[in-house]
């Protein structure tokens, strides 16, 4: 009987030992880094933070200094054009250099997403495609198709519709990994 329960608290404390290096690992692979930034302009202007973070991931993967083919800059990968529009709307002040920081990139990135989820009557996946495509594509692909909405797999640029499936994945596990990293979730 002694046998049998040092056996199973054997296999208690491995399986544990595992839980928590899956975690671990998980969490290299889908890191949280200025959370503060993401907590303070999520809640101000009312999107989902684990959708930022999300973002973040599939866009840079969390570095600053990204800069896309395209010229898309930052945390959010943000186009210049893009992000001097954004600045204007907001009325803060627009400067190339001021992309590369993580606060200022986060504000107007979440800004804009949050633009895109208001365009789209509430539709995150077409406002995450547009993050990604472009409103004008999208909105050509919804006039295509003749409906307000679109499925993941009907989206016809290989890239975004790659894009919009990592956010996705990135989005749940941001969930599972930090459910207490911010306090407003409910947007």
């Amino acid at each position: 009987m002694k046998k049998k329960v040092t056996i199973i608290v054997l296999l208690l404390v491995l399986l544990l030992f595992f839980e928590r290096f899956y975690f671990f690992v998980l969490k290299q692979i889908y890191p949280l880094k200025f959370s503060e930034s993401i907590s303070k302009y999520s809640s101000e202007i009312g999107v989902d933070p684990y959708l930022i973070c999300a973002i973040i991931k599939s866009e840079s993967n969390f570095n600053q200094y990204a800069v896309s083919r395209k010229g898309a800059v930052g945390l959010m990968q943000l186009s210049p054009s893009t992000a001097k529009w954004v600045a204007q709307k907001l009325k803060v002040q627009y400067s190339d250099e001021n992309l590369y920081d993580p606060d200022y990139n986060i504000k107007l990135g979440s800004w804009y997403i949050k633009y895109l989820i208001n365009y789209y009557n509430g539709d995150i996946k077409l406002a995450v495609a547009a993050y990604n495509a472009g409103l004008t594509n999208v909105d050509k692909w919804l006039s295509n198709i003749k409906r307000y909405t679109i499925e993941v797999t009907e989206i016809p640029f290989k890239e975004t519709n790659h894009f919009v499936r990592r956010v996705f994945k990135s989005y749940e596990m941001y969930k599972k990994l930090y459910p207490k990293a911010f306090k407003h979730t409910d947007y």
